[in-house]
């Protein structure tokens, strides 16, 4: 199958629209990550299982985190979403989305074990899997290069996945 790298501005409304067109799909599996009253949550799109990502107060927080920017991530939200996101892939399934690869990935963390096996297992043939990687504008050169992307389609509408 192939990868679509899904790309737009920052706070263009990516991942509404990708929530939106994922509901009209079918065996769709993989991670959105909402902004619900604010703060950011981890969309499970197979099981529809939301979970909070984002830290409220960091300095009162007793869970590991993870800090990008003025945002506050639980390490054990990203651990969750890998599992998801590799779990997934062991089934080989027909639709993978991984919102999103951003700065964390570019620097070994966040889901990038999800999205290194995704790509690895992709390039070498082993899934068969049309993968969706939510990547904003500004770090689509930077991604497609760190990740070692070859074969891939670039999108800025949903409406460009086939």
């Amino acid at each position: 199958m192939s990868i679509f790298i899904f790309s737009q501005p920052i706070h263009s409304g990516k991942t509404t629209q990708l929530l939106h067109w994922c509901n009209q799909q079918k065996n769709v599996t993989g991670i959105l990550m909402p902004d619900i009253d604010g703060k950011r949550k981890i969309l499970d799109l197979e099981t529809k299982e939301l979970f909070t990502i984002e830290c409220d107060n960091p300095s009162d927080s007793p869970e590991e985190l993870i800090t990008v920017g003025k945002y506050h991530f639980y390490a054990t939200a990203f651990k969750k979403a890998n599992t998801i996101l590799l779990s997934a892939l062991s089934r080989n399934p027909q639709l993978l989305v991984i919102d999103e690869v951003g700065k964390l990935e570019l620097e070994g963390k966040g889901f990038y074990p999800g999205v290194k096996k995704a790509i690895e297992d992709h390039e070498k043939k082993l899934i068969s899997t049309q993968l969706i990687l939510v990547v904003r504008e500004g770090l689509y050169d930077e991604a497609v290069n760190f990740f070692k992307i070859k074969d891939h389609t670039l999108v800025h509408h949903v409406t460009e996945i086939v």
